[in-house]
């Protein structure tokens, strides 16, 4: 059994040795080599300039069509609002307005200033007409850098000596009216007897 043990053992291994080799000598002045890395696509010049060029383009056609945008939703409500007060519509209820009228002319402020009714009203306009002698009246209405509006001929004042029209509000959008007031003479001449300036605000006005 002792052989056999001695056998196994083998031969022995020498231990590692460090050895520490010379390094190459460094390279002389002349021979260092750069070498110029080529950009990628994205990274030269052409393409930085044109990608800013297309941005400062988009800015500017965003800025546009927000412009263009809160433009076009002005003049729809504009075209909206005024669709609404030139389109005659049936009144709700019924409002009475009592304005005397200027028996020499045009007053220099308005004599009566209205809120335009949203929804409509019929408007009872009752005209006072006391002063005056006249029992028939023509009355004429017009609106201040429009035109003509109402002409009424021989109409005759009730037992109070008033003149009464009633009205639809939604013909009349806001703006200034003129009622102009000549009574008739025995031979059917017309005489000048009363003058009326009315204002007819819109809801815009009145918030602002």
């Amino acid at each position: 059994m002792s052989e056999t043990k001695k056998k196994g053992k083998g031969p022995l291994r020498k231990p590692a040795v460090q050895v520490e080799l010379a390094l190459p000598p460094p390279p002389g002045p002349g021979t260092v080599e750069f070498v110029e890395l080529e950009p990628e696509w994205w990274q030269r010049r052409g393409f930085v300039l044109a990608l800013a060029a297309a941005l400062l383009l988009l800015l500017a056609l965003t800025i546009a069509a927000r412009v263009a945008s809160h433009r076009d939703r002005e003049l729809a409500a504009d075209a909206a609002e005024q669709v609404k007060t030139l389109t005659l519509r049936p009144a709700s209820q019924v409002r009475a307005v009592r304005i005397t009228p200027n028996p020499r002319s045009w007053s220099a402020s308005p004599d009566a200033t209205l809120t335009w009714p949203e929804p409509p009203e019929l408007l009872d306009l009752y005209l006072p007409v006391a002063y005056s002698d006249f029992k028939v009246f023509a009355i004429t209405l017009d609106k201040v850098d429009v035109g003509r509006v109402l002409d009424l001929q021989r109409v005759s004042t009730d037992s109070n000596r008033e003149l009464r029209l009633t009205l639809n509000s939604s013909a009349f959008g806001p703006g200034e009216y003129r009622i102009r007031l000549q009574g008739y003479t025995w031979r059917g001449d017309r005489v000048d007897a009363g003058w009326v300036r009315l204002r007819v605000s819109g809801l815009q006005d009145v918030q602002d």
